[in-house]
């Protein structure tokens, strides 16, 4: 089953920019990315008029979009889906998984705090592997700095595939 990394932490914490620096590090590294962006409010890709929206406007239920080196579908569905039902979706795709979200899901957290109280102000499940945050945590869990990207994906590495020589730490699953 593909590893699941879940950043969580209050809006306009920087979860987003963290994100691009940490899937920058593990392309880097050879490892092939997913990224799922948790949107409890819902959200919409299609633009009204376009073809796409043009379909499903007419009742499709699934609709794709494709091109020389992308591939989209948008697909109604009658509940929001899982994370297991959506890491399903990246399986033989993806070495790793990263969510922006799921609070509440029970996968491996990165929690990214603005200031101190947030993490008390949060709930959240699921074990911690790290704060990023310019605080300190209370609570024994390793502390990152924004700009520590290559030692967060160090953890990362280490927690999800084990403690292996440094040099299969570095490489993607897939390859070792």
């Amino acid at each position: 089953m593909i590893p699941v990394v879940s950043f969580v932490g209050r809006s306009e914490s920087g979860k987003t920019t963290l994100l691009e620096k940490v899937i920058g590090e593990l392309k880097s590294r050879g490892y092939r990315v997913g990224v799922i962006k948790h949107t409890p409010h819902g959200f919409d890709i299609d633009h009204e008029g376009k073809d796409t929206w043009r379909f499903a406007q007419a009742g499709a239920d699934v609709v794709a979009a494709a091109s020389a080196n992308q591939i989209a579908f948008i697909e109604r569905v009658p509940q929001e889906p899982d994370l297991d039902q959506m890491r399903a979706l990246f399986e033989g795709k993806a070495d790793i998984v990263l969510t922006e979200g799921f609070k509440t899901s029970n996968t491996a957290k990165i929690l990214v705090l603005r200031q101190k109280q947030d993490r008390e102000q949060m709930s959240y499940s699921g074990e911690t592997l790290a704060t990023v945050s310019p605080h300190l945590s209370p609570d024994g869990i390793p502390v990152f700095s924004p700009e520590e990207i290559s030692d967060i994906v160090n953890l990362m590495v280490r927690q999800l595939w084990g403690q292996g020589q440094l040099t299969e730490l570095l490489l993607p699953a897939t390859l070792n």
